[in-house]
């Protein structure tokens, strides 16, 4: 009899812990620590309650199992997350350009290298260095500076590589020259846009599919440096006023024509982070502005919120500090997540289905110790994976998804490296 009820205590607890426990290695402090870890265990039915708190107590001698409770335990009961499987590594892909390194600390400033760039110091342009495109992988890398004629500061001149998404191999590639930075935007018609002096409509194999001129439509200047998460819009900034540019025909309309400096665009809008409403709220350090074609609205302000970005048409993400903020976009917060070290966007899937946050753990001198990529769902802001890339950048490594949020990519062009995720 003793024996049967010492097996049905086992077998509750194994269903209860999710493993099967050693007998003789929990007693009374086990309990409370499994329960304290596991506040899950606490709350399940009155039933179980009553016949698992006595198997627990009849089980002894906690000593040196500490660290077994702190490992199988908390991870048996903490969300169980599948691992991303790596399908391919490469890299180097270019010969970067040779730089020195600084770091800024409590003893000053502190000097390294020369090294080969890893263009990973941006956290704007690690979302914006590569994208998708059909069964292609394309991305820009710097690879050096060249004079142009008739112009008094030299190009910078990037190398546009086009790698065949299954196996990492280089299939296309071709050279465009840039006064400023280059942006890669993934479309959702299989296409890429690049984005520097004029906008290119480019071909996953890198083929010419039209162009879009800054001056023809009458403006002065014009800058493009975001697309809608579904890949079918893109922003132009007419400085002053904002237009919203189709990315198949590459026909654009105006949204507004107020001075306005935006973080992210959708189909239909743009957010901002502008300080317009410090007057109204003193107090309030961060905001976020909505403008439509019905105008401007606030739908966020408080003590951290950082750049504003577009998941979908209708949900806001909001990350900065070490708190991450999903809105809806009459401002209602849908989801709240917090983590233990500062968070930046990483990317979001087309279907609008997925979104990564980088983060991040520095050093005292400001560098990057560890860089990990958690991946959420857009629907309920549930954790669906983390990704640890192999290399640390200086800021940010680069990364995409793929439109169905299947793949991720992460890296630079020294080491790039394709994950699927669960």
């Amino acid at each position: 009899m003793r024996n049967s009820v010492g097996s049905l205590r086992s077998l509750l607890l194994t269903n209860a812990l999710g493993f099967r426990p050693s007998t003789h290695l929990f007693g009374k402090q086990a309990r409370q620590s499994v329960l304290r870890l596991i506040p899950e265990l606490a709350n399940r039915t009155v039933e179980y309650k009553v016949m698992v708190k006595p198997c627990l107590q009849s089980l002894r001698h906690f000593g040196i199992v500490t660290v077994f409770l702190l490992g199988p335990v908390a991870l048996g009961f903490a969300q169980k997350l599948q691992s991303p499987t790596s399908i391919w590594s490469v890299g180097p892909l270019t010969n970067g350009e040779p730089v020195m390194g600084v770091a800024f600390g409590a003893k000053g400033a502190t000097f390294s290298g020369p090294r080969v760039d890893s263009q990973t110091g941006s956290i704007f342009s690690a979302t914006r260095s590569i994208a998708f495109a059909r069964d292609r992988i394309v991305l820009a890398s710097k690879i050096g500076m060249r004079k142009v004629e008739g112009a008094q500061n030299p190009a910078t001149v990037y190398r546009i590589l086009s790698l065949d998404a299954q196996t990492g191999k280089l299939k296309d590639s071709r050279e465009i020259l840039a006064f400023a930075s280059l942006q890669v935007f993934a479309t959702n018609d299989a296409h890429v846009i690049v984005s520097g002096r004029s906008v290119m409509r480019l071909t996953p194999d890198l083929k010419d599919a039209g162009s879009f001129e800054y001056r023809d439509r009458g403006h002065k200047s014009g800058n493009v440096e975001n697309i809608s998460p579904d890949g079918s819009t893109l922003g132009n900034a007419t400085s002053p006023g904002f237009e919203l540019i189709d990315s198949h025909t590459l026909s654009a309309k105006t949204l507004t024509e107020q001075p306005i400096v935006i973080t992210s665009v959708s189909s239909k809008a743009v957010v901002s982070d502008s300080p317009w409403w410090i007057k109204d709220y003193p107090e309030a350090k961060s905001f976020v502005t909505l403008t439509d074609e019905k105008g401007q609205h606030l739908i966020f302000h408080g003590d951290c919120g950082g750049r504003p970005v577009f998941l979908s048409d209708d949900r806001v993400l909001a990350s900065a500090c070490k708190i991450a903020r999903i809105l809806d976009t009459q401002g209602n917060i849908l989801k709240e997540i917090t983590l233990g070290d500062p968070v930046s966007f990483a990317g979001v899937s087309q279907n609008g289905k997925r979104f990564a946050l980088q983060v991040a753990t520095d050093t005292g001198d400001h560098s990057i110790k560890r860089e990990r990529f958690v991946i959420y769902s857009v629907d309920n802001g549930d954790i669906i994976a983390e990704v640890t890339p192999p290399q640390l950048p200086e800021a940010q490594s680069w990364t995409a998804f793929s439109p169905d949020g299947s793949l991720f990519v992460v890296g630079s062009p020294l080491k790039l490296t394709l994950y699927r995720l669960p």
